[in-house]
């Protein structure tokens, strides 16, 4: 919905006729024959703007009153009595004249325009209608096209704004963590039965004291578990800005990543769990932390974070951040995030872009084989980083 209160009015008089051209050319339907009447300085018989509605073989005419101070702004009666005059002697003559103006609603003015409609159709003459700024945005309420047209070209479109970065910026590098190892194999040189008995006896103690230093926390604690970390996943920070100069209220956003370029999405939201807590002290954690999630992974789309705001309202400047997690296909070097976020009076498109940047960690292995025809050129492995404690 797009509230009254919140559509500036244009900033000129010639912005305004051409957003009552495009509007009523929406509503008439006759989008491609509606015109403006004459240039400025003709004698235009009380009507600016002239078309026939589909269906209607009759001329409709629009008379603009936007006034430079639109603060002041306000019809008069005598305005109104000389433009319908002055329309009167269009031709061929009209079934309708509309009052179009920026100035806001008035009761006495709208009693006086059913009056002389009354009058004038009394008379034989065309109707009269009044359409005030509020009455305009009601009409534009209803007419996306046009709303978005006002926006876009009638030097409205800094009113309402709002921006998407990642941590500041129009794109971000993320550097996924791998493990390059080259495998060198060599002929292993012949031992006595020292040397045998002695490097059996290393790897035997090696192997008990890794055993050992494993089972030692489990030792401790009894609820132990090993903790898996895996470095390709990159954490990437959200920044929802209003850069506009009009409040933008029930909103919310969907970032939509390249299904092609990623593996996974992780919205960073964890359940809390803990075996030495009561369950039921547990279970009432976990309900207080979903009543305070704000990101979520799309329970209808694949690939689509959707972010809803406790508090969904940016007033001029402000913006709210969030953390999503990304994991990103071997060999991509870019990631494309559309986002699209909505809101009760205003909604907007854009992309962003990842840059994606490998890092790789370099170990070397030495393999001992026993015989020459089991040598192998060097080979090396790329794989991810992955850490278990």
């Amino acid at each position: 919905m797009i509230a009254p209160t919140y559509l500036k009015k244009p900033e000129n008089w010639q912005d305004f006729e051409k957003l009552c051209k495009k509007l009523w050319g929406e509503i008439w339907n006759c989008s491609d024959s509606i015109k403006r009447n004459g240039r400025n300085g003709q004698n235009q018989q009380g009507v600016d703007i002239y078309g026939k509605p589909k269906g209607e073989n009759c001329y409709y005419g629009i008379q603009c009153k936007g006034k430079d101070d639109y603060t002041q702004s306000k019809l008069t009666l005598k305005e109104i009595d000389t433009e319908i005059e002055k329309a009167k002697s269009f031709q061929p003559e009209l079934r309708k004249l509309i009052f179009a103006t920026t100035a806001n609603k008035d009761t006495d003015v709208e009693e006086y325009i059913r009056k002389r409609d009354k009058q004038n159709v009394n008379d034989g003459s065309f109707a009269i209608e009044l359409f005030c700024w509020e009455d305009i945005t009601d009409l534009l309420e209803e007419r996306r096209e046009t709303y978005n047209w006002y926006i876009n070209n009638c030097k409205y479109k800094d009113a309402f704004d709002i921006e998407i970065y990642f941590n500041w910026k129009k794109d971000i590098e993320i550097k996924p963590k791998y493990v390059r190892t080259t495998k060198h194999y060599i002929k292993k040189a012949p031992m006595d039965l020292y040397e045998n008995t002695l490097q059996a006896l290393s790897k035997q103690l090696n192997e008990d004291y890794i055993k050992l230093s494993l089972a030692s926390p489990k030792m401790i604690d009894p609820f132990y578990r090993k903790q898996r970390t895996d470095y390709k996943w990159c954490s990437i920070p959200i920044n929802v800005k209003n850069i506009g100069s009009i409040v933008i209220e029930d909103f919310k956003l969907y970032l939509i990543f390249d299904g092609n370029k990623i593996e996974k999405l992780d919205d960073m939201y964890r359940s809390f769990n803990s075996p030495l807590m009561d369950q039921a002290a547990v279970v009432q954690e976990n309900i207080n932390r979903q009543k305070q999630r704000e990101v979520f992974e799309s329970p209808k789309f694949s690939n689509v974070i959707e972010f809803h705001p406790l508090k969904p309202v940016l007033v001029q400047s402000e913006h709210k951040t969030f953390t999503v997690s990304v994991k990103p296909k071997d060999g991509v070097n870019t990631i494309q995030v559309n986002w699209h976020i909505l809101s009760r009076n205003y909604e907007k498109k854009g992309e962003l872009t990842i840059k994606v940047i490998p890092e790789f960690e370099d170990k070397k292995t030495t393999i001992e084989v026993e015989n020459e025809c089991d040598l192998k050129p060097d080979e090396i492995i790329v794989e991810p980083k992955i850490i278990e404690k």
